[in-house]
């Protein structure tokens, strides 16, 4: 999905204590998600290529020098000021009030198009090509959301709830 995406926004809200993500596709399809603060410690070092929870990099040493590479050149030619703009006549696959992300999937890591895929409880989620530029630009508008939190996180790899991860 990440080649189709047009748009995409992290955005804290302070009422929900939650953040915010909204994306949107070039072919008008409007996804929405609530992120926790337990969700965004697991999600933010799988961005960066490493185990959320042993901190171990999910891909090989040269993978990894060359995903990292690549992700930084992500973040660098993405334009993160732009406003977000809700699309004209959007279609929304998984409902009009935004899904809370509980799980998250790694599928296919030893393929040539791994997959990361972000999902409730129960029902459909997001899934993504776990392409390097594209999660570099993930983990720029997800720091820049956790950043407006505050929620002063310890990104250290956490300790339990490894039902929530599942690398296939």
């Amino acid at each position: 999905m990440s080649d189709h995406i047009k748009q995409i926004q992290a955005r804290y809200e302070p009422l929900e204590d939650r953040i915010l993500f909204k994306l949107h596709t070039k072919n008008q399809q409007s996804l929405q998600a609530w992120i926790t603060r337990r969700y965004l410690q697991l999600l933010l070092p799988t961005l960066q290529g490493k185990h959320p929870q042993t901190g171990q990099a999910i891909l090989s040493q040269k993978s990894l020098a060359m995903y990292q590479a690549a992700a930084e050149k992500g973040q660098l030619e993405a334009n993160y000021n732009a406003p977000y703009q809700e699309p004209e006549q959007a279609s929304e696959p998984l409902g009009k009030t935004p899904i809370l992300l509980t799980k998250l999937t790694l599928k296919g890591l030893e393929t040539p198009s791994p997959q990361l895929i972000l999902e409730p409880e129960t029902g459909p989620g997001i899934q993504f090509s776990y392409d390097a530029e594209f999660m570099g630009t993930l983990l720029k508008v997800f720091i820049q959301a956790y950043d407006t939190a505050n929620w002063q996180l310890s990104l250290d790899p956490l300790l339990s709830t490894p039902e929530s991860i599942t690398l296939q």
